[in-house]
């Protein structure tokens, strides 16, 4: 694994100091808030105390009234509708949430639809739409998807059925036949907040539908668990609305009366925890999206709208199973491909890695590529070939555009969609080698050496005697992280190394001791634990962690959580 570099933020001082002083906070604090594009008081109140009152009013959606006009029209008629998701967490999220809060106004009426992965893949299909046709139903309601399905929603309005878009992705030229499309990447569109996941739109809907019908305010806001859940789990940036609605639904989750979301959180081994983002994105979403992975997307809609506890339990212990099988299936395929690369070894000279395998899952190739991209760091394609036709997934580093790499060779490709950092493709056998020499060739000539190192973003080098509980407590008011809000990581230099020892399975994690005049601390290292043998030749480290409340015992300390080590002698590596 390359060494990691240590990126620096140069601190706005002046902007910082003057932050400070009219909030009242440490000069710390205010520097990573003016990293966050905060630079005055009003959106640090807005940052440090995220409100439902700052909420957008979703009529500053262009088709809103169209959309509520409609959907009042169904609820006060009876009428019979389908709501249409993705097999990913936000679009699982974005069905339940519907169905839980439209339910309460039209019980028995309401069909859903989520189209499987490795057999249809993404988006609207006709035959779904067919026989919804069949089983009578007047309107379809999109959710995390629609926004590019022109021949189906041409087919709908040839039957009479009306659609709902409700999206969040890239619309192309032309836009599908609706009498609503709520998006709010739709070119024209003024809505203020553009980074809304899937689950977030569908929310706005349901909020704007509550100004007809204030009855369904309170199922609205106790669902807020479900929203956070997808808005996480989908990589959306958390800020804004975004932030306001995970900080409110992280409260709701911790006292959530989603006898599906206590099951999962149960069987997860998380009862006993304060759930956080952390938990999200990497214990509980990953047991929902292993369902869609695997083929049954539909068990996570069952979870979340289940009234039954055995039922609940049932499902979220196949969930488990599911979770397990992706799991073996994931290592298979790592493996494979790390045995690929051991055996040419000439595979890692190109400025991208591409490679194949017969048979290679669908439903976690993309997962293996990330991990392979954490190894090397640089961008990967796996492809895993059936019959004569082989289907792949790309991951990406910063500063090289996936999207646009493999769309200059998309003269050897079937099909290919994506974005910056993630994209799919399907190549024939016959086309896979010229698919790759020319996207090797992309990724030579739009990548140097230096872009092939990882970074590590430092936001701020710190003395250890500043390093205290309150520090620590008042850091987390930045919390919940994610994307554009990171955990702030933090440096120290020429610390005295007390002690360290591994710890945890196989010996993988490590555990230190430092000081610094008077001031000891202790740090854990999660995965760090091949440093050791760096550490028996010094006496003397640079440190980069994040802070952590850490309870244990009736204590309570400040806690280092490592994020790297660089030892005094090789720190020209480092720094």
């Amino acid at each position: 694994m390359p060494r990691k570099v240590w990126k620096i933020v140069e601190p706005h001082l002046d902007l910082a100091d003057e932050l400070a002083k009219e909030l009242g906070v440490s000069s710390l604090l205010a520097r990573l808030l003016v990293n966050r594009g905060i630079t005055d008081i009003d959106q640090a109140d807005a940052f440090l105390a995220p409100d439902l009152t700052r909420l957008h009013d979703p009529f500053l959606f262009r088709y809103m009234g169209q959309a509520v006009d409609r959907l009042e029209r169904a609820l006060r008629n009876q009428e019979r509708v389908l709501i249409y998701g993705d097999y990913d967490v936000d679009g699982i999220t974005s069905v339940a949430l519907l169905i839980r809060v439209l339910g309460k106004l039209l019980p028995g009426k309401i069909l859903y639809y989520i189209p499987k992965r490795l057999e249809e893949g993404y988006g609207l299909h006709l035959n779904s739409l067919e026989k919804a046709a069949a089983r009578g139903v007047q309107l379809v309601i999109t959710v995390d998807c629609g926004i590019t399905a022109l021949e189906e929603s041409a087919y709908l309005r040839s039957k009479g059925i009306d659609l709902i878009i409700t999206d969040h992705h890239e619309p192309q030229d032309v836009l599908p036949d609706a009498c609503a499309i709520i998006d709010p990447k739709v070119p024209g569109e003024e809505y203020p907040f553009t980074q809304l996941a899937g689950v977030g739109v569908a929310f706005k809907l349901l909020q704007a539908l509550a100004s007809r019908f204030p009855e369904l305010k309170e199922p609205i806001y106790k669902n807020l668990d479900l929203v956070a859940f997808g808005t996480v789990a989908d990589i959306v940036p958390l800020l804004e609305e975004n932030r306001i609605i995970v900080k409110y639904g992280l409260e709701q989750l911790q006292k959530t009366g989603n006898i599906g979301m206590q099951a999962l959180i149960q069987t997860a081994g998380l009862g006993e925890r304060i759930i956080n983002t952390g938990h999200i994105s990497y214990v509980l979403a990953p047991r929902i999206n292993a369902a869609g992975r695997m083929g049954n997307p539909s068990l996570g809609v069952k979870l979340f709208l289940t009234n039954d506890p055995i039922q609940a339990l049932d499902l979220a212990k196949q969930l488990e199973k599911e979770n397990q099988q992706r799991q073996l299936t994931e290592n298979e395929v790592f493996q494979e491909a790390l045995s690929q690369i051991e055996a040419e070894p000439e595979l890692l000279q190109d400025n991208g890695l591409v490679l194949a395998g017969e048979g290679w899952h669908l439903g976690v190739i993309g997962i293996v590529a990330s991990k392979l991209v954490e190894i090397y760091h640089k961008p990967v394609i796996l492809v895993g070939f059936e019959g004569d036709e082989g289907r792949g997934s790309g991951r990406s580093i910063d500063g090289f555009n996936l999207f646009t790499a493999i769309e200059a060779c998309g003269r050897f490709l079937v099909r290919y969609g994506g974005h910056e950092f993630a994209a799919g493709l399907t190549v024939t056998r016959e086309q896979f080698r010229d698919f790759k020499k020319a996207f090797l060739k992309e990724a030579n000539a739009r990548l140097s050496q230096d872009d092939l190192l990882p970074a590590l973003k430092i936001e701020g080098m710190v003395d250890l005697s500043g390093v205290t509980l309150d520090l620590a407590r008042e850091l987390a008011r930045l919390a919940p992280y994610g994307p554009a809000n990171p955990t702030p990581i933090l440096g120290c230099r020429a610390l005295k190394l007390v002690e360290y020892r591994n710890v945890g399975e196989n010996g993988k994690h490590l555990k230190l001791k430092v000081s610094h005049r008077d001031v000891i601390l202790e740090g854990i290292g999660f995965n760090l634990g091949d440093l050791h043998r760096e550490l028996a030749s010094t006496s003397e480290v640079d440190l980069a962690f994040s802070l952590e409340e850490n309870n244990w015992n009736g204590s309570v300390n400040v806690q280092l959580n490592l994020k790297d080590i660089v030892t005094r002698g090789d720190e020209e590596a480092g720094i």
